[in-house]
């Protein structure tokens, strides 16, 4: 019997047609038990073709449907019959267990490897372009450098109590210490509705505006600070958001820093922009008078002011852009100036002020890969009193303008697994013309779970 009945309609009662036929073509058989075996022997041939046919069939009626539902989803992908695609009760993750308490709580994060050659730089592996070694006293040029330090665990907590929305976040890396190899703390935090209680980034800052870099220390002209805080945060509509909290500053100070933040996303996912403000206080505890004693206790108000935004021009080009302008703080942004000095004639507390960007774009080149090119400056103030004061002491550690720009391209062969290499190009010049460069390329693996 050929295969290819097999395929036709109606195949079992072909089947049984042909062994009715056969039946009848033996009915004058030398004996009856010739018979029996012969009626056996196509008993057999009708099993074997009825197994090849069930799997067959079983197999194109599974498929079937689901090619039909792909169509229908793709011309019409607004149809009620698509809305829901996912099945009603969605298989959980294995890294996804509840508590005794009844929390849903959620394991992330990633194992990362770095490797970084430097022709000229500062003193590790990281980004640290406010400190790259000065023309003439370069002591960390050509130098290699390997980590896995900035592995990353963190845990997510969910559970719905006595009718409030009850979460929390922990997470760590081994960045920590005096050498950068010991456990942290990045975040750690409790949420009910919409109050926040705990350490993690600040208000001020926009790290969803950030062009994508590599290095793990991050951006010049961004921040990255996380702090302890109490924030409230709200909705006027379904696409424009506020923050408002308190959060510590520099320990010197007496009270907590003010932040604020107004969020809005564009329509169809394109993008997002922001504003922020920042009201801080600059206090001094160790102002000395010419005998070296402790004299003053003095403070003056510190605030800042930022504006960003990241827009989607198509599926494949991305560009962000960050500005901020800083006075009277050294914590919230990154590779920035001392906060102030001290006046040795006064006493009183010399501002540093100062402006910060970050502008980028990233380009999707296929689902496996990606490239990003960026620009970041901070640009000091150098006609105030911070700046002269820094001029007389020959402080060398502050800068009157840093520049960077960094090019770096991410390949993902499968999802969970990202390749990165990165050159990195920077400059600092000091308030006294002394001028140093930053000069690296790094690459990255990483495994996310």
């Amino acid at each position: 019997m050929s295969v290819s009945l097999i395929r036709k309609p109606f195949v079992l009662q072909g089947l049984a047609i042909t062994v009715a036929a056969l039946m009848m073509n033996n009915a004058h058989a030398a004996s009856d038990q010739e018979q029996i075996q012969q009626l056996r022997d196509e008993v057999k041939e009708l099993k074997a073709l009825l197994q090849q046919y069930v799997p067959q069939a079983k197999q194109k009626n599974d498929l079937a449907p689901v090619q039909e539902h792909s169509n229908f989803k793709e011309t019409h992908p607004d149809h009620p019959a698509n809305v829901v695609v996912a099945p009603a009760v969605p298989k959980k993750s294995q890294l996804v267990f509840n508590t005794a308490s009844g929390a849903e709580v959620k394991l992330h994060g990633f194992l990362r490897g770095d490797a970084s050659y430097q022709s000229k730089g500062g003193d590790g592996i990281f980004n640290r372009i406010n400190k790259v070694d000065l023309e003439g006293a370069e002591k960390n040029s050509d130098r290699f450098y390997s980590t896995a330090t900035v592995t990353r665990l963190g845990l997510d907590f969910k559970a719905p109590v006595e009718g409030a929305e009850v979460g929390g976040k922990l997470e760590v890396d081994f960045r920590g210490g005096s050498s950068n190899d010991t456990i942290r703390i990045r975040h750690a935090y409790l949420t009910m509705n919409d109050w926040l209680f705990g350490q993690t980034t600040s208000t001020f800052l926009a790290t969803d505006l950030q062009p994508e870099m590599l290095d793990f220390n991050s951006p010049l002209g961004i921040g990255t600070y996380r702090t302890p805080m109490v924030r409230y945060s709200g909705a006027f509509n379904p696409n424009t958001h506020y923050f408002v909290a308190l959060e510590k500053g520099n320990d010197d100070n007496r009270a907590p820093a003010l932040t604020s933040k107004l969020k809005y996303d564009f329509a169809e996912g394109k993008g997002t922009t922001s504003a922020r403000a920042l009201i801080t206080e600059a206090r001094s505890r160790a102002a000395y008078n010419n005998d070296k004693q402790l004299s003053a206790n003095e403070s003056e108000l510190g605030w800042g002011a930022a504006v960003g935004a990241k827009y989607k021009f198509t599926d494949a080009l991305q560009a962000m852009i960050d500005y901020s302008h800083v006075k009277g703080d050294s914590k919230f942004l990154l590779y920035t100036n001392n906060a102030y000095n001290v006046n040795p004639n006064n006493f009183g507390l010399n501002l540093n002020e100062f402006d910060a960007l970050t502008v980028g774009a990233t380009y999707q080149i296929n689902p496996k890969l990606r490239s990003t090119l960026a620009y970041g400056a901070m640009f000091a103030d150098d006609s105030n009193d911070f700046a002269k004061q820094a001029v007389i002491a020959k402080d060398a550690a502050q800068n009157k303008t840093l520049q960077q720009g960094w090019w770096n391209i991410m390949y993902s062969p499968v999802t969970p697994i990202t390749f990165g290499l990165e050159y990195v190009y920077g400059e600092r010049k000091t308030f006294d013309g002394q001028k140093g460069k930053d000069n690296r390329v790094g690459a990255m693996a990483r495994y996310n779970f």
